[in-house]
């Protein structure tokens, strides 16, 4: 009996083997036309024909004797590693840029150096620390008033200092941060795109560990600067990434949800367990299909850097009033789930469902 779970056992490593070996192909295929599309200038992505690709792998899931919803996952794999793979590859742009990245020894500001390298662009670090892959200048107004485009990537709470240094060097260069609060510095990029600089606020929605700009989603704000926002776009465009163009002034309270609100949730989460005293092995033992999900989450937040998730608390002006909202929401989720009448409850499931399109 051992011999011939043995025996099977092989055959499907041996079969695994072979899977890999497939997948290996289809990457070099991807990357090859990655190449193509650079050559020809194409974009990173095609939806059309991401969705034909699925829709493959769903119309035979059943003689592969697996559900639709894993063909559609496996699917969806193979496309974002192939698409990561071609996103990853030199695209060089036509006219080359001096780029110089204030801040660009920290994690994100080290990512954008690295991004626009890729594209071709000549890259110099301005930066307290140095930096070991790009050239470190020292005479950050003389660098500013050479460079075609200036990143600033510094903490939220020196964002302004920087950017008014920026302004009195009247630079002839693109400006823009990736400030993921934007309320200290608005009046700073309105008043610079009023004295004519080319200036725009962009806000990565993803983190320095992101291989590509692939799937991901980066929101420019407008300042009063259609220049700014105009020669912001062709730096990140067929590059894959979901871009949102809306006015500055808009950012602030959005983001107060998107990363306020659920950087809160995450926290309150893995800050009640803690409370509880139970070791977090105990309730990983027994943990259902949501908690896992919740506490993946909770534990990706627990993991980042507590003074950017201050910043992006303290200093975003909506805060308060979203902190607000999520304890009454709370409140009125302790009352419907003590009540006798289950109907409040009922009512706020049935209600989420509506909002998410569900119902």
């Amino acid at each position: 009996m051992t011999e011939k779970v043995d025996g099977i056992r092989w055959m499907i490593e041996e079969i695994d083997r072979e899977i890999m070996v497939l997948i290996k192909k289809r990457m070099d295929a991807a990357l090859k036309m990655g190449k193509t599309k650079v050559e020809k200038s194409m974009p990173v992505r095609n939806l059309k024909v991401e969705d034909e690709v699925i829709g493959r792998y769903i119309s035979r899931a059943g003689e592969a004797g697996i559900s639709e919803e894993a063909a559609k996952e496996i699917a969806q794999i193979l496309i974002r590693e192939s698409i990561e793979a071609q996103a990853r590859l030199p695209r060089p742009m036509r006219s080359v840029k001096e780029v110089l990245v204030i801040g660009g020894a920290g994690k994100m500001g080290l990512w954008f150096a690295r991004y626009m390298a890729m594209r071709g662009h000549k890259v110099k670090i301005f930066d307290k620390k140095r930096c070991k892959e790009f050239p470190n200048v020292t005479d950050m107004t003389t660098s500013v008033k050479a460079a075609d485009v200036i990143i600033v990537a510094v903490p939220i709470s020196e964002a302004k200092g920087v950017l008014e240094k920026i302004i009195e060097a009247r630079p002839k260069g693109l400006v823009f941060d990736i400030m993921s609060v934007k309320q200290p510095i608005i009046r700073t990029l309105e008043r610079a795109a009023e004295e004519g600089l080319k200036v725009c606020s962009v806000h990565p929605m993803f983190g320095p560990d992101a291989l590509s700009m692939y799937s991901r989603n980066i929101i420019v704000c407008d300042c009063g600067s259609t220049r700014g926002v105009e020669e912001f776009l062709p730096l990140v465009e067929g590059m894959g990434a979901n871009i949102t163009e809306m006015p500055v002034t808009e950012h602030d309270m959005l983001i107060s949800y998107v990363l306020g609100l659920s950087h809160a949730i995450n926290i309150a989460f893995f800050s009640s367990l803690r409370a509880s005293g139970i070791e977090f092995k105990s309730f990983e033992d027994i943990a259902s299909t949501t908690f896992k999900r919740q506490a993946s989450s909770a534990r990706r937040v627990a993991l980042e850097s507590p003074d950017l998730y201050y910043e992006i608390q303290h200093e975003n002006p909506y805060t308060e009033r979203c902190f607000d909202l999520l304890m009454k929401v709370i409140t009125d989720l302790k009352d419907s789930a003590l009540s006798e009448d289950k109907e409040r409850f009922v009512q706020m499931m049935k209600e989420g469902r509506k909002y998410f399109g569900d119902d």
